[in-house]
């Protein structure tokens, strides 16, 4: 509630003449915006830590959304690579009223996305266009070379979620009951994310996490098992806003799931690696929020596992499995990795009736990252205890990997920043109702 009310009211002009503002808009640059972006972490941080933190921070403020993955989605591959050269001075954002069908609002076009809002916070609905090209970005670097999208990726971002349920029944009639029972914030479905405001700190994150499901919906000819389509969109939620009021993404600094994975194995209940991998977000649901939560928090190590665990004993296989979801090779090259004719045909056959989704996690896991998936678990259940050590928060705050002892003068670890385009030191599809568990961007001071 401060952070809105220390942002600058709006002054978009109110006529039908396009607006025309270089990324490098003096919003971004603004004393305002630094001090904001500076203290934010003081009067927000605690709204999205997860209520089992060592801090005693609630979380009865936001809550936690939930993405539940249902269905599935074929993307054309992609374009052209995304470079630095797209989040430069010479990018620039368009702004021209927008007719909705609920409230009069703007429309934002940028490079790669079209935003549609009715957002009442100014600043913030000034911020996203930067956001979310900084997200797509990461989201092409920050594990392995990825395609851009051949086509601006749509969003949706209502003011209230009374707004937001009306646009969504009047969008998908019947179908809109599912959806609207998913969670709060929003749900992403043929690439199309639909979301509602819930405060400056988690609109931005949702962003971020269903952002990922509108790029790998629009990109990948095939699917992800549900699992990794999670975890990656986790390990995207991560960023921080830098003083001059920029966005720069580090996978790592993600406080909510953090916190949730270390009060797990604290309790010694860690969901055991053939659950995690076969069972559904809907069924982690159905056991209780908690273990949801904790289903979240787990797919977010395993990610980070998977790009840079046991010596980077997985990170050439994670990088073919995204590269065939790309190519829609999943389903083939999983058929050639089978050791027997029944096999293979067993997958065969269970794809064209049901798509990757239809298969069993452990059967993508053993076909793509170890055929001994005891000793798989056993080098993640590893990876967590190490990752959970004392002392491990200080490298969260900083968005570093807590594997990786650094001095506290190390900066954090960035994949995409809104002028640097690089591959991060840690490697690197569905028509998906999705929606996004908040982390917390931003710390007043480290967790421990």
């Amino acid at each position: 509630m401060f952070l809105v009310r220390w942002f600058q009211p709006n002054r978009l002009a109110q006529s039908s003449r396009p607006i025309v503002s270089p990324m490098t808009n003096p919003f971004f640059n603004s004393n305002a915006l630094k001090l904001c972006f500076l203290f934010a972490p003081l009067v927000i941080a605690g709204c999205a830590v997860s209520p089992a933190n060592s801090r005693g921070l609630s979380a009865a403020a936001t809550g936690t959304v939930v993405s539940v993955p249902v269905g599935s989605a074929v993307g054309d591959g992609g374009g052209q690579s995304i470079g630095a050269r797209n989040l430069t001075a010479g990018s620039e954002v368009v702004v021209t009223p927008w007719k909705g069908a609920v409230r009069n609002g703007y429309e934002i076009t940028t490079e790669h996305f079209e935003i549609r809002t009715t957002i009442r916070n100014g600043d913030l609905r000034r911020f996203m266009p930067i956001f979310t090209e900084c997200a797509l970005l990461q989201y092409t670097n920050a594990l392995v070379p990825l395609p851009g999208p051949s086509k601006k990726l749509q969003t949706f971002i209502f003011g209230t979620r009374d707004e937001w349920i009306t646009f969504t029944r009047d969008r998908l009639g019947g179908d809109a009951d599912t959806y609207l029972g998913l969670g709060r914030g929003g749900y992403t479905t043929q690439s199309v994310a639909i979301l509602y405001d819930i405060g400056p700190t988690d609109t931005l994150t949702i962003l971020a996490h269903e952002g990922w499901h509108q790029y790998s919906q629009s990109v990948f000819r095939e699917e992800l098992p549900v699992w990794l389509e999670e975890g990656i969109a986790t390990y995207m939620e991560g960023y921080r806003v830098d003083p001059s009021g920029r966005p720069i993404f580090a996978a790592w600094r993600n406080f909510e799931r953090f916190d949730e994975l270390r009060d797990t194995v604290r309790r010694d209940a860690l969901i055991p690696l053939d659950q995690l991998l076969d069972r559904t977000p809907q069924q982690f649901l159905s056991d209780g929020r908690n273990q949801l939560l904790t289903y979240y928090a787990q797919v977010w190590a395993l990610t980070h596992f998977l790009a840079e665990g046991a010596d980077g004993k997985y990170r050439s296989a994670l990088a073919q499995i995204l590269s065939d979801a790309v190519d829609g090779r999943i389903g083939q090259s999983l058929a050639q990795r089978m050791t027997t004719p029944e096999d293979r045909r067993s997958i065969e056959r269970a794809i064209r009736r049901g798509g990757i989704r239809s298969l069993p996690g452990t059967l993508l896991a053993r076909g793509y990252f170890s055929e001994n998936l005891q000793e798989m678990a056993n080098d993640y259940q590893a990876f967590i205890t190490k990752m959970c050590e004392r002392g491990s928060g200080d490298a969260i705050w900083r968005g570093v990997s807590p594997l990786v002892r650094r001095s506290q003068s190390t900066k954090p670890t960035t994949a995409a920043t809104a002028t640097t385009s690089t591959t991060s030191t840690t490697p690197t599809t569905p028509t998906t109702p999705t929606t996004a568990a908040p982390a917390a961007p931003a710390a007043a001071s480290p967790p421990r």
